[in-house]
């Protein structure tokens, strides 16, 4: 969690279309556009410009505080400021720049853990003064270090394990610790190229010309050809690694770390060749080179400081909503016309002075417009009153007649009736009866096939009752699966049980009901 004073709002996100780099302490420049990260010669103002910028390590104080998870959110700002005075022991009378973030996979359930980074107004004003003339405003300030975190959530690196960064700058070198993908700890140290240099003509007892030096590390690294360069730069990176170590067993004490994981050198100019095997020596682990892919093209193939890289990825993600990153800047873009205290006075009294002068034509125009409508709304009342009578005394008619035509229609449709009922009770005489008897006729003949005879046949609902009888069961019961194969007309045959009488004849009542 971070709070700053002011952040871009989604209208003005919309209207940006460049993101330009700043690196203020060697007035090297870039914007990225459409992906490509290019050059820049000259900054120029331009309001639809997102321009960000970082600050060295040098320049601000890191370190980490615990506060009661009792205090509320509301009160975390206040309480943090007065943490990091009293832990840092800042002057009471000077105000400072601090930021934090949170360390959530810290905390625990009484304590909460925030990283902290702290740095003077002076020092941004300073830094940044010539650069804020140029483009009247500055985004975003990060510090550098920070900035390494997107190697992890941009997938670049896993987020696994204890990650260590060395950074030599110009004016500044760094290194800088990563636990599981998130800030740990950085420090910046006392060997910039700058200061490198100066020990350098101390040891070889006169000064050399300060481009050729650099351009025989940019070239060269450690192992010069020239013999006499190559033995007093050992010995300066001798010195250096011995420093890195004391930091490093600084740190894995303090934060209960075992071993680095991974270890990253680079620099402003890319890499430096020989060091791998100092960092081999002094520190024992196996280093990489600080330089990646980050899918952004660089049409120059001109090597890029990595952080113009960072910042821009950084820049993207605030342009999203979704940046984290702590924000030093003190340089902010002024707020839409709308927006500002001399914006909103004058559109509010040229909204005033709008409605005096406009009042009396208003009332004049709408007293007008008043007296036509209700003219105008009396004619058509008169208009509709004389409609609605003529359809009301219409409606009024057409029911009576309506009424006069249902009753002729109740009386069809009984007359209806008595004739359909005739007309059914014929056709069941004619056709039915008729169906039904030659059924009961073809049954007679087929008992004959099977010895089965029928002393009487009743009729109820449709259904027939045939009272047989038999010499043998089986006669029967052969009979009735004969009727059930043979007979389409018949829909249900049922006989409840075969019974023998005291003469040893077989009988039984079989229900059978026809279509």
């Amino acid at each position: 969690m971070f709070f700053s004073k002011k952040s871009i709002s989604k209208s003005e996100q919309t209207d940006l279309n460049k993101i330009v780099s700043i690196d203020p302490y060697n007035s090297i420049y870039y914007q990225l556009q459409n992906n490509t990260l290019n050059k820049v010669k000259k900054l120029e103002f331009n309001k639809k410009n997102h321009v960000v910028s970082t600050l060295n390590t040098k320049d601000f104080i890191s370190t980490v505080i615990e506060l009661s998870i009792n205090i509320p959110n509301e009160d975390l700002k206040d309480a943090i400021e007065l943490k990091t005075y009293e832990d840092l022991g800042l002057d009471q009378t000077l105000a400072y720049v601090i930021r934090f973030e949170e360390i959530l996979d810290r905390n625990s359930e009484n304590k909460r853990f925030f990283n902290v980074f702290v740095t003077e107004p002076n020092t941004i004003e300073e830094t940044f003064q010539s650069i804020k003339e140029q483009v009247k405003f500055i985004d975003a300030i990060y510090p550098k270090p920070y900035l390494i975190q997107n190697l992890y959530e941009k997938n670049i690196l896993s987020p696994f394990g204890i990650h260590g960064f060395l950074y030599f700058q110009r004016e500044d070198a760094f290194v800088a610790l990563f636990k599981d993908g998130k800030y740990l700890y950085s420090k910046s140290i006392k060997f910039s190229f700058e200061t490198i240099y100066e020990h350098f003509c101390e040891l070889y007892g006169e000064r050399v010309d300060e481009d050729t030096f650099f351009e025989i590390i940019r070239k060269d690294g450690i192992n010069s050809s020239n013999l006499d360069y190559q033995s007093h730069l050992k010995k300066l990176f001798t010195e250096i690694f011995l420093h890195i170590n004391d930091i490093f067993l600084y740190t894995k004490r303090a934060f209960e770390i075992d071993s680095i994981d991974l270890f990253f050198v680079g620099s402003y100019f890319g890499k430096i060749e020989g060091i791998d095997e100092y960092i081999t020596t002094y520190l024992g682990i196996n280093s990489s080179n600080f330089d990646f892919d980050y899918g952004i093209e660089n049409i120059g193939n001109e090597y890029i400081d990595q952080f113009h890289y960072l910042s821009c990825i950084e820049a993207q993600k605030t342009l999203q909503g979704t940046s984290t990153a702590p924000n030093f800047t003190l340089f902010f873009r002024p707020p839409p016309f709308v927006m500002r205290r001399s914006g909103k006075f004058i559109i509010t009294l040229s909204a005033a002075t709008l409605i005096v002068l406009s009042l009396p034509v208003y009332n004049y125009i709408y007293d007008s417009f008043i007296k036509i409508d209700i003219k105008l709304l009396q004619n058509e009342t008169n208009k509709i009153t004389k409609l609605s009578n003529a359809i009301r005394s219409e409606i009024k008619s057409k029911e009576n007649i309506k009424k006069s035509i249902e009753s002729k229609i109740e009386l069809e449709k009984n007359l209806l009736e008595k004739k359909r009922k005739i007309l059914q009770a014929v056709y069941d005489k004619k056709v039915n009866y008729l169906m039904k008897a030659k059924t009961i006729v073809q049954l007679g003949n087929d008992m004959s096939k099977f010895n089965v005879y029928v002393t009487k046949i009743t009729n109820k609902d449709n259904q027939f009752i045939l009272s047989l009888y038999a010499s043998n069961e089986k006669n029967i019961t052969n009979f009735i699966k004969y009727l059930t194969n043979h007979y389409n007309q018949i829909v249900y045959t049922d006989i409840e049980k075969i019974y023998k009488d005291k003469n040893g004849i077989y009988r039984g009542d079989l229900k059978v009901k026809m279509l």
